[in-house]
Order: structure tokens, then sequence, then C-alpha cells
């Protein structure tokens, strides 16, 4: 293969693309970030694996998902019921989300990959296939039906105490979909599918072009792109020279390239503190009202986990109090630990820090479980005064965490991490160096 230069989105070190053996990864030598796994050349498997996605998916939305039965009455619900429900009871908020999350996102990444694979396995040419393949990498993260199946298993659990659930086939579809998604991401390398559909006669930026660089400049510093001219874009990963790119494009996925994220460390914190605000709401309101036999009760997030406890429900409510209550603490005092350290410029141990932030932008998505939960028992306890379940606004502040804690992340720029950092020190070296010339020149005869 050639020895392309490919640059680690988390501190901008950049590296020479070599092969590796079936099965690895190559990581960082700086931050310790993964860079790209092992090249798979070909699109047989994943592409069978989406088609047998796409059946699932039809399955899953087509057929009921859970059956209720009590005191002579039943209902079912579908994958969309949910949805249905959070507009009907006037949470347009909460609908959106629900349908994006758990049908928008996994239908578009399930399409995707079956309108750019067969294509390139067939040797077609079709329109636009940059630009889907494009969304694809935006959409990717929004996509949360591995989520969705904890709230749902949430939900059967607390069903199964007062009354009879039937799980659909539309469950088990759901059950199969996931693992299934999951295998048609790890067995297709998108390094190849950008390669394969790249303009003809793009010239890539290699090991020569890199050793240019470094002779051309002066110490370490070279070894980061920015310092030698470079930008990497956040779409594809290719590694552009800036004097090269057109109107601010990269030249292989048309996506706008920058040497770092606009104003990104004020858009980060500027999500971070409204996610802080609205935490409080999230607690303290309940996130639904369960009605049984004429009886109304609110339920919060911390009330739900007691309930589980007492049910004996331990392996549940460990799950739900990690993911509803933990994770969202966590993931805002560490990414505010990280931006504060950032704007400071605070040198310390920058690797670590890096890691922290890569897992906390990775677990943020699962606290939507109770979220999932909530839309799922709404749309499927409406017996009455029997029983029946009202989402509260508790649950359109806790969405509003979880997706502003998201976005966040994302905007935020890791690199900056490194960035600050050196700035700090050349500063305090630069302050060291006059203070010093300073002395000298007093100390010496006039």
């Amino acid at each position: 293969m050639a020895h392309r230069l490919i640059a680690c989105e988390h501190c901008d070190y950049v590296h020479v693309e070599n092969d590796i053996p079936a099965g690895s990864v190559a990581c960082c030598i700086r931050c310790g970030s993964p860079l790209y796994a092992a090249e798979q050349p070909r699109f047989d498997k994943p592409l069978a694996l989406a088609f047998t996605a796409l059946v699932l998916f039809v399955i899953a939305n087509i057929y009921p998902l859970l059956t209720f039965s009590m005191e002579g009455r039943a209902e079912t619900n579908t994958l969309g019921s949910g949805v249905l429900t959070f507009w009907q009871e006037g949470f347009p908020f909460l609908a959106f989300m629900v349908a994006l999350t758990s049908i928008a996102a996994p239908m578009v990444v399930i399409a995707a990959h079956i309108y750019v694979l067969l294509p390139l396995s067939m040797g077609w040419t079709v329109p636009g296939v940059k630009r889907v393949w494009r969304v694809l990498a935006i959409i990717r993260p929004w996509s949360m039906l591995d989520v969705f199946l904890i709230g749902l298993l949430v939900a059967l659990t607390k069903l199964t105490d007062f009354a009879q659930v039937i799980a659909g086939p539309a469950f088990f579809a759901v059950c199969c979909l996931i693992p299934t998604v999951l295998l048609m991401n790890i067995t297709l390398d998108p390094r190849t599918v950008w390669r394969r559909i790249a303009p003809a006669g793009l010239r890539y930026l290699t090991e020569d072009d890199l050793t240019e660089i470094r002779s051309n400049g002066s110490g370490q510093n070279n070894a980061k792109g920015s310092d030698a001219g470079l930008m990497t874009c956040h779409t594809c990963s290719m590694v552009v020279a800036a004097r090269n790119v057109d109107h601010g494009h990269c030249p292989r996925c048309g996506a706008v390239v920058h040497l770092r994220k606009a104003r990104s460390l004020s858009r980060a914190f500027a999500l971070l503190l409204t996610a802080v605000v609205l935490y409080i709401p999230a607690n303290v309101f309940p996130i639904m009202t369960v009605t049984y036999l004429g009886r109304a009760e609110a339920d919060t997030i911390l009330s739900g986990v007691a309930a589980l406890v007492q049910a004996g429900e331990w392996p549940i409510a460990i799950v739900v109090f990690t993911a509803s209550i933990l994770v969202p603490i966590i993931k805002i005092v560490l990414l505010g630990w990280i931006y504060l350290a950032t704007w400071l410029g605070l040198s310390g141990p920058l690797r670590q820090r890096t890691r922290v932030y890569r897992i906390t932008e990775l677990i943020g998505r699962w606290s939507m479980v109770d979220v999932f939960m909530v839309s799922i028992l709404a749309a499927l306890v409406k017996l009455g005064n029997i029983a029946s379940i009202q989402p509260g606004f508790g649950a359109v502040a806790f969405c509003g965490v979880v997706i502003l804690t998201m976005l966040s992340a994302m905007a935020f720029d890791p690199r900056l991490i490194w960035d600050r950092a050196g700035m700090r020190r050349e500063t305090l070296r630069n302050k060291t160096l006059r203070s010093n010339s300073l002395k000298e020149t007093q100390g010496s005869p006039s």
C-alpha cells in the first residue's frame, strides 16, 4: 500500500499509514487514540449484513413489539408507538428525539450502506454516493437501537410485576438487528470505501511529503499537522495541505475542512452549562405519572430506581442507576474539568485527559435509557383508570441533558488539549527568557 499520511483526530499527531495484521488496530503514539483498523477491501460481508439488517428493521417496525394484558383488556405497541404517544401528549421534542434515534437514524445507516456498497460491489455508477457516505458519518452517533433495547428490557421488567406481557415478533427482530448492525460496521473498512469513491487522480500526501515537511521545519513541532500546514478532514480523515484546499473543502469528500473547529471551547462550555441547568428539573420533576386502579403516583428517575430495588430487580436497577444518574453526573463533571483545564492551558497528564474525553464521548448516549423506557410504557399502558402511564416534564428535561452533553462533546475539539498546553509552556518559557535577559541587563556594568 502507499504510505499515506494520517493525523490523529484527538491530538493532531501525524503518522504514516502502514499495513497492520488482520484484526488489529493502529493507535496514536502520542495520545493512544485508535487511528485505523486492519484494511478490509471486500464488501460482500457488510453488504449481506446490511440486507439482513434491512429485513429485520422492516419486521421491527411492522409487527407488534409487546402485548400488555390486564383485567381482560389488552394493548399492543410498535416501534413507532412511543413517537405517536409523545406527540399526542404534547411533547413534540421527545417525539422528535425518539423518532430520530430509534427509527430515522438506524434506517439511514442501513440504507446508506446498501446504497453505497451495492454499486461498488457490482461496478455500477450511481449519483450522490459521496454525499450519502458523508451524511452517514454525521448520523451514525444518533442511531441508538442498542440503547432502545435496554430501555425495552427495563420497561418489560416494570410491567411483569402487575400484568401479563408477551413479546411480539418486533421484539426478537430488534434483538437480532443490533448484533447484525454491529457486525456490519466491524466487517467494513470506511477508508476503503472513501478510496473507492474518491475522484480519479486524487493525490494523497505520503511519507515523502512528511519527510520534506519535517526537513523544512525545526524540532518536534513538525509532528503536529497544524504546525506543518496540514489539515485533517473530520468526515473522511484525509490529510491535506492547507495551500491545496479548494475553497475550504476536502478534495475527497467535499466536506468543509479547517485547522480547528471554530469557537470550539466556548460552544462546548455553553452547551454543557445549559445541560447543568436542565439537570435539576430532570431529577426534581416526574418523568412519568403512573395510574393504577384509580390511584395516580408521580415517578422520578430516583424513585424508579428505588422501585426496581424493592421489586428485587437489582441488575436492572444498577443499569438504570448507572445510565440515568451516574453517567450524566460523571460526564458533566469530567467534561467541565477537561474544558477548564484546556481553557487554562494546563499541561499535566494530557494523554490521560484525552482518554477521559474519548470515554465520556462514547458513554453519553446510554443515558437515553429512561427516555426510551417512558416512550414504551406510555404507548403500551393505556387502560384508563385501571392502568395508564403519562410522560412528565422530567423526561423532557432529562432528554435535553443527554442531547446537550452529546452536542457539547461533539462541539469540543480535543486537539485543543494539546495546543493550549503547548502554548502555555511556550508562554512560560518566553517569560522566563525575558526575565533572565532583564536580570542580565540590570546586572551588567553601564
